[in-house]
């Protein structure tokens, strides 16, 4: 092996690959008449020329087609599969066979010349034509593959990177990275600063980067980090607390005299043997890193296969919820509630079903995400209160108060108080105060402002308003005064126990004795024997619901109970 250099500064390095020394040597004569400087570097073998690519960067490789026994096509191959640099190659051989052209182009040949009619000028025409394609190549390569503000791999070369390492069966981590709070550097100072903290960021990451892995900008504000030879999150938790650090130093701002600190969330799956495609890998760091998002700042979540089940089925519920709105799969129940002293009906509370395709009867216990999500539980709530002021108008009984129970996200949702005021003017001849809607406690509280507002709202139109649960949640009495209540209705867990438990009765009386004092209807939920009824009568909680009193049933079997109750105890 061996290496003759002529002059140094700007010259073309070109590599000659051949094992014959003389035609090496005709080669040499040829570059040497032209006026292009050029430092030249010579192989005989396959291995010393892979060596010199290693070790080096070339401009041209110029390769003969025979090697010995081996084929320049292959070192044309190891270049292509091996090298990450892109640099010209020029096959030159003594066969003029097209099927041969072909393939070292395939292989990434940039020209193809015939020993026989090679001439020094065509040879340095084919060399800086080749030299040129090679850098346009690089150019395009780059453009696709790199981002043009940190200089970091793109999201396809990621890819690339992260595929290989699944084909080879390699143990790897994929850490997706997020930036908490930038959003306002962007907003405060400017994008050019957002793009300074962006470039600063991008180079604290490749500080504590080994040369062996890869960090690519994907994002506005997001990283990602392939993490070679770890198998388990051991294995790098060290390293991700030290990339926390890194990106939560401050970073000085000269031309606003300041400091900004931006934090980070990190998204981990790890490359396991499941056959996975590198898309899916990536996917699943990506809902990771959410999931680290909504806890807070600077937090590390690794991919759970668990949790990913729970979040598929969570979305093939949701989609079926919506699917069943339509198809008519949802269902009211009614649950009487009776002045249990004066045996009067005072009202029923709608209770929502769900005649599921594939899973059955559902209770709402059984689909409370789809009842709180702020969409599908939105579009179910608006039905839940179509259809019981449908049944109410058929009852048509004007003494009768039909409750709703209503989800936070349904509350909360914008124009709430405008669709409800709609839908109670197109009911012919239907009294607002007929209608009561049930909020709980122990979630009303967690938006009080927007609550109180809303429920306010809601009584202006006429609608009584009940504040459900009460006694599981954390409401204040200051919380209590700013509600405009009408109803408290007491939780079963206080109920069950009073038969037993002396705290739990005591806790019963105080509730009687507030809703006094704040001039409240109280409604015990869950009574279950005569003898809850009795207790509950002897407190002061004269209106109660539960088994004892029925159980919740279809509309149909509703009106027939209503019947059937009022001539059990002769009322007309």
């Amino acid at each position: 092996m061996e290496v003759l250099d002529t002059n140094e500064g700007h010259a073309l390095k070109l590599l000659i690959v051949d094992d014959d020394d003389v035609d090496r040597e005709r080669l040499r004569r040829m570059l040497s008449k032209s006026d292009i400087e050029t430092s030249i570097s010579e192989a005989s073998t396959i291995e010393d020329s892979m060596d010199f690519l290693s070790n080096d960067d070339y401009d041209c490789v110029i390769v003969d087609y025979r090697l010995g026994l081996n084929s320049g096509l292959t070192l044309l191959n190891s270049i292509r599969t091996t090298m990450d640099r892109h640099c010209a190659v020029i096959m030159v051989t003594g066969l003029g066979d097209e099927e041969v052209a072909a393939e070292a182009m395939r292989l990434g040949a940039s020209d193809y010349l015939l020993k026989s009619q090679l001439q020094s000028p065509q040879l340095i025409r084919a060399i800086i034509s080749s030299i040129h394609r090679a850098e346009l190549e690089k150019k395009l390569h780059d453009m696709a593959h790199y981002d043009n503000l940190t200089g970091l791999a793109s999201r396809p070369l990621l890819l690339e990177n992260l595929q290989q390492i699944i084909i080879n069966k390699e143990a790897a981590a994929v850490a997706f990275l997020d930036l908490d709070n930038f959003k306002p550097v962007n907003d405060n100072y400017g994008h050019d600063t957002g793009d300074y903290v962006l470039v600063t960021i991008a180079n604290r990451l490749k500080q504590i980067l080994r040369k062996s892995d890869t960090l690519a900008r994907i994002g506005g504000d997001e990283f990602v980090l392939l993490l070679r030879d770890v198998s388990c999150r051991d294995e790098c938790d060290g390293f991700l607390n030290r990339l926390i650090e890194l990106v939560n130093t401050p970073i000085a701002l000269t031309e606003f005299e300041c400091q900004v600190q931006v934090s980070a969330s990190i998204g981990v799956a790890l490359v396991s043997n499941d056959s996975l495609e590198a898309d899916t890998i990536l996917r699943r760091a990506d809902q990771t890193m959410y999931q680290a998002k909504n806890m807070g700042r600077n937090n590390i979540i690794f991919f759970d296969p668990e949790e990913e089940r729970r979040q598929y089925a969570r979305r093939a519920m949701l989609q079926a919820a919506e699917r069943g709105i339509k198809l008519d799969e949802f269902e009211l129940y009614y649950q009487p509630q009776v002045d249990m002293q004066e045996h009067q009906l005072i009202g029923v509370e709608a209770l929502i079903r769900w005649n599921h395709p594939t899973m059955g009867f559902l209770y709402p216990g059984d689909f409370t995400e789809v009842l709180e999500h702020p969409n599908t539980g939105v579009l179910i709530g608006e039905w839940v209160l179509q259809e019981a002021l449908r049944q109410h108008s058929i009852w048509q009984k004007n003494d009768l108060v039909i409750s709703v129970n209503i989800a936070p996200a349904h509350l909360l949702s914008k124009n709430f108080v405008h669709r409800l005021e709609q839908l109670l003017k197109s009911i012919p001849n239907f009294n607002p105060n007929l209608l009561e809607i049930e909020i709980l406690e122990t979630v009303s509280i967690s938006d009080i402002v927007n609550a109180v507002e809303v429920v306010k709202a809601c009584c202006k139109l006429g609608i009584h308003v009940a504040l459900d649960d009460f006694g599981t949640g954390y409401s204040s009495l200051n919380y209590l005064k700013q509600l405009p209540l009408n109803t408290l209705k007491i939780d079963r867990s206080f109920i069950q126990n009073i038969l037993s438990d002396p705290e739990d009765r005591a806790i019963v009386a105080c509730i009687v004795a507030l809703s006094k004092a704040f001039n409240y209807k109280l409604i015990a939920e869950g009574v279950e024997s005569l003898e809850h009824e009795q207790a509950l009568i002897e407190i002061g909680c004269l209106c109660g619901q539960g088994y004892f009193i029925a159980k919740p049933m279809t509309a149909d079997n509703m009106t027939a109970w209503i019947r059937y109750y009022n001539q059990k105890h002769n009322i007309h």
